[in-house]
């Protein structure tokens, strides 16, 4: 799976972003290792066509973000963004 559906709370969208890579998974240091995505998996997503600036004026290019369904049960990533 190479993009996930990520909500971002304080503007309450959801946007198709893309995966960059796993940066920690809650059942083991393997499946992180693995790139192994379940519930509760910390991604690194592609928010830049987002346009998010930092307070400096520089683009966000990646941000991470929570997967909150069992993507190996729905085929799919849902997941919210860490702000």
């Amino acid at each position: 799976m190479t993009k996930a559906h990520t909500t971002h709370p304080e503007l309450k969208c959801t946007f198709q972003l893309d995966i960059i890579g796993v940066k920690k998974n809650p059942n083991g240091n393997m499946y992180s290792q693995l790139g192994v995505l379940t519930k509760g998996t910390i991604i690194e997503v592609n928010v830049s066509e987002l346009g998010l600036v930092t307070p400096g004026g520089k683009v966000v290019w990646g941000k991470y973000a929570q997967v909150t369904n069992n993507p190996e049960n729905d085929g799919c990533v849902n997941a919210v963004l860490l702000v």
